[in-house]
């Protein structure tokens, strides 16, 4: 059940059992029965969550609906039937106010019932009730909007979780390429300024070994054994501290309640069944302890089928003697075989054990009045299985919170480890490339081989530039600048590049994708081939901006474990999708090919150039 529909449910029952005993004993009049009807009413928007606030001004008029009919209709007024006004006054006031009204309502009933010159037992209970149902509706009010903010808390804490984990993430990424290519930076520099080959052999050697080095550990990001921090919470400590107290107090009432139908019986003697009965509650109330005390966390109480048995048979053996002072405390057994049981069993169960204690009062007094006692007992059900339920709900929260966090954090790995894979590839791979270009032109054409170590200094910068986009919360790839990067990389590879495309400005999520996959394809024809000449073209078409890269001179591409050729083309295939777009890859001989669709508005799409 959820936790709103158990408060809405608990007020109904209850609003219920105070019109049952008005009507059955009181012969309420049209005044009383409207004002405890409109009484519950104003009740649901200041005990449900998220409408406390609108609520503000209403408890003053439940105030005035709940005693308007102590000063109109006097004689069907009975006392200890504002426990609404008091679950109130503890939601609504704020801080030792709401305790000081709480006892100041509890004293009201308390004259009043005194001042009409009732029984003791039943001043108790004018004390006692509005005590108990102010307790028991603050509690199951107090627990669902601290519950409702916990789930409400849960994407807030999800969000922060992946927002940390990218930000470890790429202070861990700054770490290992700006450190890795700035000395790669420094060691080209060092180079073009040494005389002799072979030493300049030896500071290119070490600037493309720290680059091939970096480029291995940034395809293999994100580390995946690094924990993850889980946040607290304060609300789950309040929710148990709040949870437990007002089970005890209301437990503890209800046996108050029975010592003192006891003391005050002058007709009693030591041999009545009552005083039998008696000496049984203590053994009721310690397995309803012992019961809820598993329950609450979270675990099935050992020998629960047993135990439920003797608590039942604490409660329902005096019956067979015509003893029925036992059925009063019927309703805290009924919740926690709420609690205990399965629920195609546990309702029909608990129906039953109301609808005794409703049998005892339709053969003794009147059927109004076995309403009164079936709603009571029902509600005081509600009240100890809500109480219970939510709290071990707590546990069941700080596990999915766990789960949710860590979920989002390993999202949001894979999300870093494909951009860092995407975007930062390239000028590492670049980097190696010329660098090893250089080592071999170094005796064969020397004056070329420092034009490779200046194309190695200019990788490096370019990296560290990308590096430092990375990062930003407002990064957005341009198509246009990927292509002319593309050119000029594939260009300073020797290879002919040829650009069949107008370049456009794609709306949308599409065009830093299709930048991604410029950058990605062109990174494998360096990474993987030797080419003599790659097109690229970009046309639109039947609503799908469509990009082709082809190449000669083609390598063998190596797979990942799942079949899937080249880490980097499941990360694109996973991009396109996202955006409602696709790719597709031929190889014919030692000619590869890329085409990649994603969708574009055509009237959006304006030529740059």
């Amino acid at each position: 059940m959820r936790p709103a529909w158990l408060v809405a449910g608990f007020i109904c029952v209850m609003c219920l059992a105070r019109l049952s005993f008005h009507v059955g004993e009181a012969s309420a009049g049209p005044l009383t029965v409207a004002s405890i009807v409109l009484v519950a009413v104003l009740q649901l928007p200041i005990s449900l969550p998220g409408r406390r606030r609108l609520s503000a001004a209403l408890f003053p008029a439940q105030a005035v609906l709940n005693y308007l009919p102590l000063l109109a209709e006097a004689d069907s007024w009975r006392a200890g039937g504002s426990g609404f006004l008091a679950a109130s006054a503890l939601l609504m006031v704020s801080g030792p106010a709401a305790w000081l009204i709480l006892g100041l309502i509890v004293v009201v009933e308390g004259a009043v019932a005194s001042a009409l010159d009732l029984a003791p037992v039943r001043v108790y209970y004018a004390v006692v009730a509005p005590l108990n149902l102010g307790l028991m509706l603050y509690g199951l009010s107090r627990l669902t909007d601290l519950l409702d903010r916990v789930d409400r808390e849960r994407s807030e804490l999800a969000a922060r979780a992946a927002e940390v984990e990218r930000l470890r993430l790429w202070r861990h990424v700054q770490h290992l390429v700006v450190s890795s290519v700035s000395a790669v930076e420094q060691l080209a520099r060092r180079a073009r300024h040494q005389g002799e080959a072979e030493a300049v052999r030896k500071q290119v050697s070490r600037a493309v070994a720290i680059a091939r080095q970096a480029l291995d550990r940034v395809r293999s990001l994100p580390p995946a054994d690094s924990p993850i921090p889980i946040p607290s919470r304060d609300r789950d400590g309040r929710i148990v501290r709040l949870a437990t107290p007002i089970l005890v107090v209301t437990h503890v009432l209800f046996i108050g309640q029975s010592l003192f139908n006891f003391a005050v019986d002058e007709a009693l003697d030591p041999g009545s069944g009552e005083v039998g009965h008696l000496a049984l509650l203590p053994v009721t109330f310690a397995l309803q302890f012992w019961h809820l005390a598993a329950l609450r966390a979270g675990r099935r109480p050992r020998g629960l089928v047993w135990t439920l048995t003797a608590q039942a048979m604490t409660i329902y053996v005096p019956l067979a003697d015509g003893e029925t002072s036992g059925l009063p405390v019927s309703g805290f057994f009924a919740g926690v075989v709420l609690l205990g049981t399965r629920a195609p069993v546990a309702w029909p169960l608990c129906v039953a054990m109301c609808g005794i204690a409703a049998l005892e009062g339709w053969l003794t007094r009147s059927p109004l009045l076995a309403g009164y006692q079936f709603c009571s007992a029902m509600g005081t059900a509600l009240a100890v299985y809500g109480l219970t339920r939510l709290v071990a709900f707590v546990t069941e929260l700080r596990q999915t919170r766990t789960e949710l966090v860590e979920v989002a954090a390993l999202r949001e790995r894979l999300k870093v480890g494909r951009d860092v894979h995407d975007l930062l590839g390239r000028g590492l791979t670049t980097i190696v490339l010329h660098g090893e270009l250089t080592l071999r032109l170094l005796e064969a054409a020397p004056s070329r081989a420092m034009e490779q170590l200046e194309r190695v200094t200019e990788a490096a910068r370019a990296a560290l530039a990308d590096t430092a986009r990375l990062s930003a919360p407002d990064r957005r790839l341009s198509l246009v600048a990927e292509v002319d990067s593309a050119r000029a990389a594939l260009e300073s590879a020797g290879a002919a590049v040829w650009i069949d495309a107008m370049p456009v400005t794609v709306p949308g999520p599409a065009e830093p994708v299709l930048a991604v996959v410029v950058r990605e394809a062109v990174t494998n024809v360096l990474r993987h081939s030797t080419p003599n000449e790659c097109l690229i073209e970009i046309a639109v078409a039947d609503g799908y901006v469509r990009l082709r890269v082809a190449n000669d001179g083609a390598a063998h591409i190596p797979a990942s474990d799942d079949g899937e050729p080249n880490m980097g083309l499941r990360s694109l295939r996973a991009r396109l999708a996202a955006v409602g777009g696709d790719l597709a890859t031929t190889r014919t001989g030692d000619r590869f090919e890329l085409l990649a669709r994603a969708p574009a508005d055509h009237e959006d799409l304006t030529p740059t150039r």
